[in-house]
């Protein structure tokens, strides 16, 4: 008896957990969407939401980035367990594919950390900043 009590326990706890990582992971997702810009200052980024899978374009660049607009950099970014996302980065540069992992820290800082396509190496970590409307 004492098992079975146990056992329901468990799996209340492991439906509540998932309910609400359910539920989260939609308020992250609406924390995604805006421009940021990133720790250079120097090109502005628009995420956007299609179906659930982001994508992020060049809104503002810089006079010395001006032929990057337009280009999209974050590419088929899809939210995980705990809020990681996963995805690619573009560099707007030089076109070089990057996997991505995005989080949130706190509500205006996305932290970019960016592995050379197929390993666990780190390129570069970048901190991107929602800009205030």
């Amino acid at each position: 008896m004492v098992s079975i009590v146990l056992i329901l326990i468990v799996a209340g706890g492991l439906i509540l957990f998932l309910i609400r990582e359910q539920f989260s992971g939609a308020d992250f997702q609406h924390s995604i969407v805006g421009v940021w810009f990133n720790e250079h200052l120097n090109i502005r980024i628009l995420m956007y939401d299609v179906d659930s899978v982001f994508q992020g374009s060049v809104v503002w660049a810089d006079n010395l980035n001006n032929s990057i607009l337009g280009t999209r950099v974050v590419e088929n970014l899809k939210v995980g367990f705990f809020n990681i996302c996963k995805g690619t980065y573009v560099d707007p540069s030089t076109s070089e594919k990057y996997d991505v992992r995005l989080s949130l820290k706190g509500k205006s800082i996305m932290k970019l950390k960016a592995f050379h396509k197929g390993t666990q190496e780190v390129a570069f970590d970048q901190e991107w900043t929602l800009l205030k409307s």
